[in-house]
């Protein structure tokens, strides 16, 4: 079942790991963000823009980390 305060509760998580995490650990955060970006917007409840930041910057790295490791 659905329940609003604990995707609210893990999107807060999810905002303080990131924060205390290093470059690494927090790529391996994306798809828990994207995850649970998905379910809020599948039940209608606003994404916390924070959250949403989180996640743009999460898909910024990971595309900056797939150019570094490309051969010239």
């Amino acid at each position: 079942m659905f329940n609003t305060e604990d995707l609210k509760k893990q999107a807060a998580n999810l905002e303080r790991r990131f924060e205390t995490a290093r470059p690494q650990e927090r790529l391996n955060l994306r798809p828990a963000v994207h995850r649970v970006i998905r379910t809020m917007v599948s039940h209608d409840q606003p994404v916390p823009q924070r959250l949403r930041q989180i996640s743009r910057r999460l898909d910024d790295e990971a595309y900056d980390d797939m150019f570094e490791n490309m051969p010239v």
